[in-house]
């Protein structure tokens, strides 16, 4: 009984620093291999505004509906840390006032919920499973074999409804989309290392807008241009 409490113990604890734990994406070899990238005082920026339908390609929640999403690569200089913030980071709309900060994935999490509560649609929404394996597995969709630990899977959900009855507009659902722009946002915090991850900006978006990244570093503004 004993060794069973700590293994459910130990699960709960790994199952923890699954969903809290920041992963982002991995960089790309070299900066010079997004479309926009950036330099200043020996630490490297790249860049890539997401369309529309590699929005849809790369994340189960409908991120379309309320943000510009940026993927950011953070390269430092070689033997340096670099404090990673979002603070740090803006959006403009270029010829225009239109700015933004990146919002935290809670924050985008509810206002995806708050849309789906005022809507009577067909609603794709994300469905995360998370478990616990011990040993290894053959994993025939991918060719690779897994071993044991903590994982997850991805999938969706699709339904009709209206207000809290639809997919997407529970607590639970909005605490799945939360995990998800979670895990691939932008990791915080100092980083010795290259790092990456999405951007999530609330502003409207269109066809012909021009978009600006601005980056402050060693109190310096870098700016990227996207084209």
């Amino acid at each position: 009984m004993r060794r069973i409490f700590w293994l459910v113990l130990i699960t709960f604890v790994l199952l923890a620093f699954a969903w809290a734990a920041p992963k982002g994406t991995a960089p790309r070899s070299s900066v010079s291999d997004y479309p926009a990238h950036a330099q200043q005082d020996g630490a490297s920026l790249g860049a890539k505004l997401l369309t529309s339908p590699e929005v849809r390609k790369t994340f189960v929640s409908d991120l379309n509906h309320c943000c510009v999403v940026v993927e950011l690569a953070v390269f430092p200089k070689a033997g340096q840390n670099l404090a990673v913030s979002l603070d740090d980071i803006t959006l403009h709309v270029v010829g225009t006032e239109t700015a933004a900060r990146p919002s935290s994935a809670t924050v985008i999490s509810a206002v995806l919920q708050k849309d789906v509560q005022g809507q009577r649609d067909v609603t794709v929404v994300p469905v995360v499973t998370v478990g616990y394996q011990s040993g290894t597995a053959y994993d025939p969709a991918t060719g690779t074999v897994r071993g044991g630990g903590v994982y997850t899977g991805a999938g969706v959900g699709v339904g009709v409804g209206q207000g809290g009855n639809q997919p997407g507009a529970s607590e639970k659902d909005r605490s799945v989309m939360e995990t998800e722009l979670r895990e691939k946002g932008l990791p915080e915090g100092d980083a010795a290392n290259p790092v990456a991850g999405y951007l999530y900006f609330q502003m409207p978006k269109s066809k012909n807008a021009k978009y600006e990244l601005q980056y402050k570093l060693n109190g310096n503004t870098v700016q990227i241009n996207f084209k």
